[in-house]
């Protein structure tokens, strides 16, 4: 395996070649990454080569990535969304320098300070998510199937990921109930959920909708996260909501909605597929509300 590695560095070394583009697509497509993780790698490559159809290695200077951030935010995506691509431009510029194929001295990343911003953790009320149960969507281009993706994630916790790849053969019979077996794609935690248990079994009939579709049960659904939460923010305008909306909305909905009736967090954590309870705990603002929600239970007792 090390001679293979010296053997890759040394081609590349031997090239005239100094294209970063053409370095960064081949460390990608040659990676052992997960095939999500792939296609976000792809896409930092794509908005690289739209940015800029030319860059080698030598191009690449703090004016470039100060540059290539202005670019990404004139298009308006999220500070946290340009944070992720110039998070994986940075990762081809460490692995490039790795290679000798980029002169350390003149590393970028060393003024260049990649911005993040906090979020707020958006979570649909019972009100909320009601009006999208009973929205009427019929006739809309893709919005039922996008609609429906959501819904199935708000009764089940799942990621985009794993709501993508869920097949016909993850869902199991047991004792005539229905089950959803799956290993998330982004932890590999192995997940066993009972459907008819939560959320009044409401993701059953959903499943009904797509288990005859071959492949995936969500097969024709548009196949990235930015396409779906696109179709998010007509589909929130069409229900009247003021709160801005994406695919993750609806995970942060399971949870909370499942804590707040009083879950336990480590049940809540085996059924989000999170390996550490600590994951789960981000949910705290939940758990007080929990409290203060059974202690008026009990106040109402005692008054009486």
């Amino acid at each position: 395996m090390e001679n293979a590695i010296y053997n890759w560095m040394l081609s590349w070394r031997k090239r005239p070649s100094t294209s970063f583009l053409a370095f960064m697509r081949e460390e990608i497509t040659r990676s052992h990454l997960r095939e999500s993780t792939q296609k976000n790698h792809l896409s930092t490559l794509r908005l690289l080569a739209e940015y800029k159809p030319e860059i080698h290695f030598q191009d690449i200077n703090y004016d470039f990535l100060c540059g290539f951030e202005r670019f990404l935010a004139e298009r308006r995506y999220h500070k946290n969304t340009i944070a992720k691509h110039m998070k994986q431009l940075k990762r081809y510029v460490n692995q490039a320098i790795n290679m000798e194929l980029f002169d350390i001295s003149r590393y970028p990343f060393r003024k260049y300070r990649i911005k993040h911003q906090e979020t707020k953790r958006t979570h649909l009320t019972p009100e909320e998510l009601s009006r999208l149960e009973t929205l009427d969507v019929e006739g809309r281009k893709g919005l039922r199937r996008c609609l429906d993706m959501f819904l199935f994630s708000c009764y089940t916790g799942l990621r985009f990921s794993d709501v993508v790849s869920i097949m016909r053969e993850n869902f199991h019979r047991i004792d005539e109930k229905l089950w959803l077996i799956y290993s998330s794609v982004k932890t590999n935690v192995n997940v066993r959920l009972p459907l008819f248990l939560l959320f009044d079994g409401k993701a059953i009939p959903i499943y009904e909708r797509y288990r005859h579709t071959p492949g995936y049960l969500f097969d024709a659904a548009p196949t990235s996260n930015s396409n779906l939460n696109k179709q998010l923010l007509r589909i929130a305008r069409l229900a009247g909501f003021e709160k801005r909306i994406s695919f993750h909305t609806a995970r942060h909905t399971n949870a909370t909605l499942l804590l707040y009736n009083g879950a336990n967090i480590t049940t809540v954590q085996k059924l989000l597929g999170h390996k550490s309870v600590r994951t789960t705990e981000i949910y705290s603002d939940i758990m007080d509300m929990t409290i203060v929600h059974d202690l008026e239970k009990i106040g109402k007792g005692t008054a009486r």
